[in-house]
């Protein structure tokens, strides 16, 4: 049985819910704040990379998944491919130029970026390194939960 990644809950937009921010604006991942690209405001508290466990788990215990830093997959990247792709658990293309990422980083700003949504995809190269970019390592214990 494969593992799957992380996934909107109950059809929610977000990790966490329907809304980007919390019920009294407190911020619920970490997003670029201010006027994009001149002055981050740094609202959330990180100006740039933001530790473990700075905001709220998703519903399956996961932080971060969205906002911080993309998400690196192992799926290649097409832009049609789910379209027509099994729903547990799809393999992606075997080919392509770019790997998928998801999560959006802390270079997003809700004007111009959604792809901190976890249902969205985007895609690079899998050869340049930078700074909003990473890869979520995942152990499942012996009765079945992810840690």
């Amino acid at each position: 049985m494969g593992i799957r990644g992380p996934r909107n809950l109950d059809g929610n937009r977000y990790a966490w819910g329907n809304d980007l921010y919390g019920p009294e604006g407190e911020h619920l991942c970490n997003i670029w704040q201010g006027d994009f690209p001149r002055t981050n405001t740094a609202a959330d508290g990180h100006l740039a990379t933001a530790p473990v466990r700075s905001f709220p788990a998703n519903g399956f215990g996961l932080y971060e998944v969205s906002g911080n830093v993309w998400g690196w997959c192992s799926d290649w990247f097409l832009p049609k491919y789910y379209r027509n792709a099994p729903a547990d658990n799809p393999q992606g293309p075997t080919i392509g130029r770019g790997r998928v990422m998801r999560g959006g980083s802390f270079l997003c700003h809700d004007s111009y970026c959604n792809r901190y949504r976890v249902a969205a995809r985007s895609s690079n190269s899998p050869e340049p390194a930078s700074s909003n970019c990473g890869f979520r390592t995942v152990v499942q214990r012996a009765r079945g939960r992810i840690a």
